[in-house]
């Protein structure tokens, strides 16, 4: 078992009485399913649903925790405060830190926590595992103090091999950069179970809906290899020189650089490439079928 720091990401915590009601209003995803024991992925809109994150959510026992970039978290956590009115919600940045965990053998501790098969979620002495969204090759994540867990401390390593594992299981990730660009079928968190299309109304829902119900998605993520490293944000160009893309996150891969990118579908499959490096990107499968590309 390997434990790796992920320095990048920080920890949103809802408390309060109402804290489920609440977030409930204004995510994509269903909170109910927390009851359940689920720690499902969950994108949050503006009014014209374009994505503000992207992160995954974690029931504690008398927190809601929300796993998002580490730069997001204070915006978030001041942009959500302002439509609490009366309602019973503390929000906070939890001073976790977050690790995720490689390799673990079906029932082993890490920590004061004993993994199990049959479990999605475990919580004990202010550590909670959950295992991560949409990607089963993996084991799980950490959120935990680290000064209280000092057996962490032997155990951990870099962050790369984690991102590259983000980018090959096809998980979106919105930051400052990227921010109310995308609509969420766009980075294709549909397909990944991270919106609710019968929970009813949050913030964005509208554009959502109708973004499904029409059939009006023009535009998805896919995963691609580049010769040179690029940023979130960055065009991809088609072979005339147009803008057809965006990159939504990018990683340094077995074999090169890899990299999320929203595009254009009529241009999937045209010889795309970076803004920057002339040199033709190389399509990689995801590990779940893109409908409107097939």
């Amino acid at each position: 078992m390997r434990i790796a720091s992920l320095d990048e990401y920080g920890v949103l915590s809802l408390a309060g009485a109402d804290r489920q009601s609440f977030l409930q209003g204004q995510i994509t995803q269903d909170l109910l399913r927390l009851d359940a024991g689920d720690s499902p992925l969950a994108g949050w809109c503006n009014p014209k649903g374009r994505l503000l994150a992207v992160g995954q959510l974690i029931g504690g026992p008398d927190e809601i925790l929300w796993l998002l970039p580490k730069e997001l978290v204070p915006a978030a956590a001041a942009r959500l405060k302002m439509f609490v009115l009366r309602a019973a919600v503390d929000l906070s940045v939890a001073p976790l830190s977050v690790f995720g965990v490689f390799d673990a053998p079906e029932t082993c501790r890490v920590g004061p926590l004993t993994l199990q098969p049959d479990q999605q979620v475990i919580t004990d002495d202010g550590a909670i595992l959950a295992r991560v969204a949409g990607d089963a090759s993996r084991a799980w994540l950490l959120a935990a103090d680290p000064d209280a867990l000092p057996e962490l401390q032997d155990t951990v390593t870099g962050d790369p091999e984690w991102a590259a594992a983000d980018v090959a299981a096809g998980l979106p990730g919105i930051c400052a950069a990227t921010a109310e660009t995308f609509v969420p079928q766009m980075v294709n968190l549909d397909l990944l179970d991270g919106i609710s299309f019968t929970k009813g109304c949050y913030v964005g829902q509208e554009v959502v809906a109708r973004t499904q119900n029409l059939g009006r998605i023009k535009r998805r993520m896919f995963r691609y290899r580049a010769s040179a490293s690029a940023a979130p944000g960055a065009a991809l160009l088609d072979p005339d020189g147009d803008t057809v893309g965006k990159i939504v996150r990018c990683a340094a891969g077995p074999d090169g650089p890899e990299l999320l990118a929203v595009v254009q579908l009529g241009a999937v499959g045209r010889p795309l490439s970076l803004a920057s490096d002339t040199a033709p990107l190389v399509p990689l499968r995801l590990p779940y079928e893109v409908p409107a590309a097939t």
